[in-house]
């Protein structure tokens, strides 16, 4: 619907303005003939027709992003492989074949340690048709050095209307089964905590709550400077948050790598043109001072399961 009234309105302000010029040149006044109407009419439907198809075609289509970030950078000695997802909206909109390809290209990487940042369902685990299903496909993800998860704002119960919620985020609550289908994915949930890894210099993985729905009765989560307050300067640090945020601070505590996700790189066209003017860091690597940040934008779909000049990922970072 939006594409097909947006190329219409834009077909008509463009003959609009052609009819205007001939009619200053000629001083005749033109009328379109119905046949013409007609034509155009089915040409702009087909033209809508065709996005959506080659949309759903590409929101389908688990592409593989590849990064590099120098050893040195997470204080590594030896090459490390982490593989990033997000959003994989697990929701009525599903098929499990998506998140089944998902797993097999995470799988064909051969990842040390694999970071998932968030919105694991969208607003509803009662809408994830068998969750067994999904669990058992999330559990075949295989990391050597672990997998490790946190909370987006869409992993709590709560009403939408139109897409948007219409609670306050200290209401935001969990469904009860979240956790366990957390634990039978093979998923170490982080929420406002730092686990340390020995085997790899002491590298630091620092899990944030969501900033807009933090989720189980929480109305603040923790700051850069409590959650990182724990750790020392010299420790390499990465931080899994799920959207990118507070990116200014990074450098100032320490974060050498920020892996995020939540935008979708706008997911839909001219949506990603947007994303990407509005947020501070919509897509792809950056650094933010001393610290890299990469967002990806994501495995699943929020609303209509398509995706327009965006692509559906797993991103591979490469610590060499």
């Amino acid at each position: 619907m939006i594409y097909f009234f947006s190329i219409l309105l834009i077909v008509r302000l463009a003959e609009f303005a052609v009819r205007a010029v001939r009619r200053l040149r000629t001083h005749e006044k033109q009328t379109p003939s119905r046949a013409y109407c007609r034509s155009m009419l089915i040409l702009i439907l087909a033209a809508a027709v065709a996005l959506n198809v080659c949309g759903s075609i590409t929101a389908h289509d688990v592409k593989t992003t590849f990064y590099k970030i120098p050893k040195e950078t997470l204080g590594q000695d030896e090459p490390l492989r982490i593989v990033l997802i997000g959003d994989t909206h697990i929701g009525v909109n599903s098929t499990p074949q998506l998140y089944r390809d998902m797993t097999d290209r995470i799988n064909e990487q051969d990842p040390d340690i694999v970071v998932f940042a968030g919105d694991i369902v969208t607003s509803s685990y009662g809408a994830m048709r068998e969750p067994e299903v999904y669990s058992e496909i999330l559990s075949r993800i295989q990391a050597k050095r672990g997998k490790y998860v946190v909370y987006g704002n869409h992993d709590v119960e709560e009403p939408l209307l139109g897409g948007f919620t219409y609670i306050g985020a200290e209401n935001a609550l969990r469904h009860p089964e979240m956790e366990k289908f957390i634990a039978d994915c093979g998923f170490t949930l982080l929420r406002d905590e730092v686990i340390i890894l020995p085997e790899f210099n002491g590298l630091c993985i620092a899990g944030r709550r969501d900033e807009s729905r933090p989720g189980d009765g929480v109305k603040v989560r923790a700051s850069l400077a409590e959650l990182m307050s724990g750790t020392e300067p010299s420790e390499p640090v990465l931080l899994l948050q799920h959207e990118p945020s507070d990116l200014e601070e990074l450098d100032t505590y320490g974060i050498d790598l920020s892996v995020s996700g939540h935008t979708h790189d706008g997911q839909i066209f001219p949506g990603n043109i947007f994303s990407r003017i509005r947020g501070p860091q919509s897509y792809g690597l950056k650094k933010w001072g001393a610290a890299n940040v990469i967002v990806t934008s994501g495995v699943g779909f929020y609303g209509p399961p398509i995706r327009v000049a965006t692509i559906s990922e797993i991103a591979v970072i490469d610590v060499e």
